[in-house]
């Protein structure tokens, strides 16, 4: 990732998606909340934040119905 002119590595933890998927799966329309989902894993997975990254479970817990 590049901030500020200068490249950036980005290491974020399990615990960090969590809490984007949770605060994701709080968006009450369910094809805006889908959208937001595919955007948070496509951007996730192209900054490399994570080499155990799976961008389908990313999605998947942004979209759990029980909360």
């Amino acid at each position: 990732m590049i901030v500020k002119g200068r490249n950036v590595q980005v290491n974020m933890q399990r615990r960090h998606m969590e809490f984007i998927a949770a605060t994701i799966n709080t968006i009450a329309d369910k094809e805006e909340r889908n959208k937001v989902a595919i955007l948070f894993a496509d951007a996730m997975q192209r900054e490399s934040v994570n080499e155990h990254f799976q961008p389908q479970r990313f999605v998947q817990a942004c979209a759990q119905e029980d909360n």
